[in-house]
């Protein structure tokens, strides 16, 4: 691991700006070779140290290791020292250490000072790990200040470690819901017993009824709930498992406008859990519930949620009203916001080109999937996506005769994805691709043993639904239509 190059590349524009500012302060030379370095690293994928090192140090390897380090820790004083006002444990640390920075140098009152400020903060935050090391630190200095009340910061420091005893069990119950989740089969069925295990898992681990009617408690257990049913793709158990949630929340006032943005999160899960679950008419129903929301306390999350919103509806209407899903993308490709985000070319472009696929409009549909390729936002995204996305252009390509452009491209995505293509997890791609090739020179599969084989073994590979939730042109239904 190369833990300097991994540092390096995950940084942001402003944070290469904040460094080289940073990293100026006291040396403005323009032969740095600590910065030399840092732009090596910027511009590579995969940096050849030795080549770098020979070019620096020459035969000099410990010269080039310290320059590493010393680089590391810069970068790490920058960092700190850019996002410290950003992150309040960060700040409320920076206080701590200044206290012992002064109690080193015998300023005690100095550094009760800057202890008392750390407390404001971790109280305001209840960062009650951070209030247990700072009422340490001023009961050991009352030994050398009388001014300081011990008893005072004694009673204070008990009734944190109580709180923090508290958070523990919190934690602890919060890690065996999770184990528990996790290490069951589905739990979907007529009892789909998810409410009762949760709660049983809840008194199992804790005896504190203030810990068990816990907001706190109560979100981590929703957060990590729903997504570990969203992992298992067991929808029919989150969609009992946010009904029930969510009225439980409304009826004991949990949601307020701290935890807004849970409410619409759940709204969502929700909505796209009906959606799994083929209940479209409901999950347009709570759409028009989530959009509502979006406006309450001045409608100060609804652009964080927009495209949720967007995407509740184009999922939806792509089922039951196609022609309304397309002005429904039309409307959102013109929407400043929803134009801002990294996601917007993939959902509108890949979106508009499945529904007019399944409207069998398919040159259109040929016409903005070639968009999507054309632009840098596709090449941003994970290539495990774009294999899928490129063949479903193979089936479009295929849909509509055009054979030899078709062969050219089998060969070309063969060549781009062969890393992936010796992977178990792709093995239905290289099914299907085979499959295509083959139906190049024949009409038919059932009437063809071998294309016959192939496809039988590509549909057994997964069920339907989790087709219909792998691939983005679902190749069991396409294989299907056309025995």
């Amino acid at each position: 691991m190369n833990v300097l190059f991994d540092v390096i590349s995950s940084l942001n524009k402003e944070e290469r700006r904040f460094f080289k500012l940073f990293a100026g302060r006291t040396n403005s030379s323009d032969n740095r070779k600590d910065l030399y370095l840092f732009d090596y690293f910027m511009k590579q994928n995969d940096p050849e140290e030795d080549k770098i090192s020979s070019q620096l140090y020459g035969e000099n390897k410990n010269a080039f290791y310290r320059l590493k380090n010393r680089l590391l820790s810069d970068i790490n004083k920058s960092l700190l020292l850019q996002h410290i006002g950003n992150e309040t444990d960060l700040s409320t640390l920076q206080h701590l250490l200044l206290s012992r920075v002064f109690k080193q140098k015998r300023k005690t009152q100095v550094a009760v000072y800057y202890l008392k400020n750390a407390e404001k903060k971790a109280t305001k935050t209840e960062s009650f790990e951070l209030l247990n090391i700072i009422y340490n630190e001023l009961i050991k200095l009352s030994h050398e200040m009388i001014s300081i009340d011990v008893e005072e910061y004694i009673e204070k420091r008990k009734k944190n470690n109580t709180k923090l005893q508290q958070l523990h069990e919190i934690d602890d119950v919060l890690a065996a819901v999770m184990y528990r989740v996790r290490s069951a089969q589905n739990f979907s069925g007529k009892s789909a017993p998810i409410i009762e295990m949760l709660q049983n898992t809840v008194n199992d681990f804790t005896e504190n009824n203030d810990i068990k009617t816990s907001s706190k408690l109560r979100i981590k257990i929703y957060q990590a709930v729903s997504r570990i049913l969203l992992q298992k793709h067991d929808y029919t158990a989150l969609e009992e498992y946010l009904k029930h949630t969510i009225a439980e929340f409304k009826k004991d006032g949990l949601y307020k406008k701290e935890t807004h943005d849970i409410k619409l999160q759940m709204l969502t899960y929700l909505i796209n859990s009906l959606f799994k679950n083929k209940k479209y008419t409901q999950s347009l129903k709570h759409t028009q519930e989530l959009e509502k929301e979006m406006e309450a306390f001045g409608g100060f999350l609804k652009d964080s949620f927009l495209f949720y919103l967007y995407n509740s509806l184009v999922i939806n209407y792509s089922v039951i009203d196609k022609e309304k899903a397309i002005k429904i993308l039309e409307e959102a490709k013109n929407n400043t916001f929803i134009k801002q985000l990294p996601t917007y070319t993939v959902f509108i472009y890949l979106n508009m080109a499945l529904i007019l696929f399944d409207l069998k409009r398919y040159k259109p549909a040929i016409k903005h999937l070639s968009r999507l390729y054309l632009h840098e936002d596709f090449t941003k995204i994970a290539r495990s996506f774009q294999i899928k996305i490129l063949a479903a252009g193979l089936i479009m390509r295929y849909e509509i005769g055009d054979f030899d452009y078709l062969e050219l491209q089998i060969k070309h995505w063969k060549k781009e994805f062969e890393d992936l293509l010796s992977k178990k997890e792709f093995e239905r791609e290289v099914l299907l691709v085979d499959v295509l090739s083959d139906l190049v020179y024949n009409d038919s599969i059932k009437n063809t043993p071998s294309l016959l084989q192939k496809s039988e073994l590509l549909i057994s590979k997964l069920s339907d639904d989790e087709a219909e939730d792998a691939d983005v042109i679902n190749y069991n239904h396409w294989i299907k239509s056309k025995l």
